[in-house]
């Protein structure tokens, strides 16, 4: 279909897309969702690529989250707190510290709700240490 130079709506793409990801094979909605940029020069949808971060985010794949948190950025959305929400989430499932998080949502004018907050004491490093060095010295 898509090598037919039939041209086809974001809305096609956002269904072929659950579709994958639905299917489970989120690596593959988003090869989709790349060559759909790249051959049909168009937008995709934004749900379409908050349906791909999701996924990544339940996987806890830190590397494909932020890259399809950047493609996001490329195409033209601006981020918001639901986006850095699920980004913080994919440091949580992942149990890694997301460092830098604060400061890329203050450059991005985004400030964290009471959810985003609290999930952002998970993923804080330096909490962690400092629960740490109170476990084993009683401090």
């Amino acid at each position: 279909m898509a090598n037919s130079e039939c041209k086809i709506g974001p809305l096609t793409w956002d269904a072929l897309v659950k579709l994958y990801v639905q299917a489970g094979e989120v690596e593959k909605a988003g090869s989709v969702l790349q060559k759909a940029m790249e051959k049909q020069k168009m937008k995709p949808l934004f749900v379409t690529y908050m349906a791909i971060l999701e996924q990544y985010a339940k996987r806890g794949d830190i590397y494909n989250s932020e890259k399809i948190f950047h493609r996001m950025r490329e195409a033209g959305y601006t981020s918001r707190v639901t986006q850095f929400q699920i980004l913080v989430q994919t440091y949580v499932n992942s149990k890694l510290p997301a460092y830098g998080i604060r400061e890329r949502m203050k450059a991005d004018n985004n400030y964290p709700n009471r959810a985003l907050a609290n999930q952002l004491v998970l993923i804080d490093a330096f909490g962690k240490l400092q629960s740490f060095w109170e476990r084993e010295w009683g401090r």
